[in-house]
This record gives C-alpha cells, structure tokens and sequence, in this order.
C-alpha cells in the first residue's frame, strides 16, 4: 500500500521583539553608565522607609504648610488603588501616574527613563524586594540575563550541533543543484525558509532522501569479547535546484600555511610511540629491531663491516677517566 504523501510542515519560527526603548543587557566588563537608579545614601533611606503610605500622610503636611510641589489628584487616586496589606505598591501604577509620582518623590525623581520604562512594562510581576534590588544598581540588574524579560532582549539563536545544515561538495553535479545534509526532522519548507531568509537564496524544487547506515559494534567492554551490534542513526539529504549557478571554491592545496608537514610528521611520531607502549607493541615484535638486524647482517655480507666478539667492540672503546685512572 503506498505512504500517505503529507504536507511539510514549517517547524522554525521567529518570535517578535518589541522594539521600545528598554534596558540593554550590557557586557559585565563594558557598561555604559546611562541607567541611573538611587545613590547609596538614598537606597539606605528610602529602604528604611515604612510605607508610602505614611510618605504621603508627611507629603500632604508639608504641601499645606510650605510650597512643596503637591501630587497630582488623580495619581494620588491611582496610588490609593494598588493599596495592597497597609502598603501602597507604587511601581504597579500606570506611566504617567508613575513619572507624576517618581517626579514629586524625593529619592525618586532622579531615576532615568529607560528604568522607568522597564518598572511600567514589569508591573504586574515585580514586587518590593526586585524593586529595590533594581533600584539599587540598575546596570548589575541588567546585566543578569534573567532578570530581562525575552521581549527585552536581544534573541540569538544557538542550534543544537546536531541540527546542523551543511553544504556538501558536489563535483558531480550542475552548478544549479547543491546537495546538503540537513536533520531528520527538517522539512522541505524549512530549507526553502532557511536558504531564503540567511542566504536570501531562491530555490526551484527540492529533493529529499533518508540514507540508513551501516550495521557496525560498539566498542566491547573487554578484549575477549566483541560489542553488540547497532545500527547509527540515518541521514537526511537533500537535493536542491537553484535559481541561480553556484559553484563550490575549489579545495585548497597549499597547506603550508597551516604547517601540515610538521604537524603530520609529529602526529605520526606520537602515534608510533603509544602504539609500542600499548599491548600492540607488547605482543607484536619490533619490527624497526628487525630492519636493524636485517641491515647489520647484509653489510657483514658485503664485507663493509667486520665482525668482532661483543667484549673485543666494547674493549676498544675507551673507558670513562674516573676507570682509566684506576
């Protein structure tokens, strides 16, 4: 019975991000000091401050009998309406209720706009204590990333290297077809949306096919016997036409710049000295010993060395000076 034909289906998709102006997530190294919240004197007063609440009560004194600026009536209004436990939670105010406050209040009115704008637009998920850490140093507020909300943020994405969509060097093919291995679950409008939206590529018609691999064995877990047999995981290909020609550059072949030579002679060397230090070398015989031998005996052959007893060849050498004196 042949397989249903089902439609793709878009998995990647983009998330919105407001662009009002808002705090940056600033490097922890490099900040740039333009959010401003309370000095260290003020911090310390306005957190052994009881309530707003009794703030207020002060306020009003002291507009009646001195020329202080007076809170607007309908903030005031709005102050009294986030009454909350005795306490009034001033931050959950809307923005113009909010800067009419922060402007009358002492220790307030010196906070920037970009904090400001960040309090209104996290009213209803703040309470005292984030407030306060906020207020205290801004910029380390912001800088932890989990205090910024998504919206806020610059949105990076950093996919699984698993998911990886590579190009695949294809000689064999036209320069309007380009092969890539793409994840099992990518679809053909992924790759189009993709191609489209990084490489602002266009793309013709697509062909896909799933690869399955080979049997191989896992590595067993000791020399006398041999892993069980698995089978890895298939691969996705798919084939593309292109709107336009595309020709892959041509593979490098001057690998000096890279120093290909010494690096490979070193490898080699290393590899050669574990593999002797291994039970391969244990159990195998010295095959550089033997070409050694090998070479000794056909110059004793040829008449090119002489051949002399192990005592006589040590005897002629001279001895170290600490023997000779002896």
């Amino acid at each position: 019975m042949p397989r249903a034909r089902l439609p793709p289906t878009l998995y990647t998709k983009s998330k919105n991000i407001r662009t009002s102006s808002g705090p940056r997530l600033w490097n922890a190294k490099r900040r740039t000091r333009t959010s401003v919240g309370l000095t260290p004197e003020h911090s310390k007063d306005f957190e052994k401050t009881t309530s707003v609440q009794k703030w207020l009560e002060i306020h009003k004194s002291q507009v009646q009998s001195n020329n202080h600026r007076r809170l607007d009536p309908v903030t005031e209004q709005a102050l009294q309406e986030t009454r909350n436990n005795n306490d009034l939670e001033w931050w959950k105010l809307k923005r113009e209720d909010l800067d009419n406050f922060m402007d009358v209040h002492p220790h307030l009115r010196r906070v920037s706009s970009d904090v400001r704008d960040f309090i209104c637009a996290n009213r209803h998920i703040f309470d005292k204590p984030t407030v306060l850490k906020l207020l205290e140093n801004p910029p380390r507020f912001f800088a932890a990333s989990s205090n910024v909300p998504y919206e806020f943020r610059k949105q990076i994405y950093f996919p699984d290297p698993k998911d990886a969509v590579v190009l695949m060097r294809t000689p064999h093919l036209s320069p309007y077809y380009a092969a890539f291995d793409v994840p099992r679950h990518f679809s053909k409008l992924d790759l189009q949306a993709y191609l489209k939206n990084v490489y602002n590529v266009d793309v013709l018609h697509i062909r896909s096919v799933v690869v399955q691999q080979k049997v191989d064995r896992k590595q067993p877990v000791s020399q006398y016997t041999q892993g069980p047999l698995y089978r890895p995981a298939s691969i996705k290909k798919m084939t593309v036409q292109l709107a336009k020609p595309f020709v892959y550059p041509e593979e490098i072949t001057d690998l000096d710049a890279w120093e290909r030579e010494d690096f490979w002679t070193a490898m080699k060397a290393e590899f050669a000295r574990q593999r002797m230090r291994s039970s391969w070398g244990t159990t195998k015989p010295n095959v550089e010993h033997r070409k050694s031998i090998a070479q000794q005996a056909q110059e004793l052959l040829k008449g090119k060395t002489k051949w002399a007893p192990t005592w006589q060849a040590l005897d002629d050498k001279p001895v170290s000076n600490s023997v000779a004196r002896q």
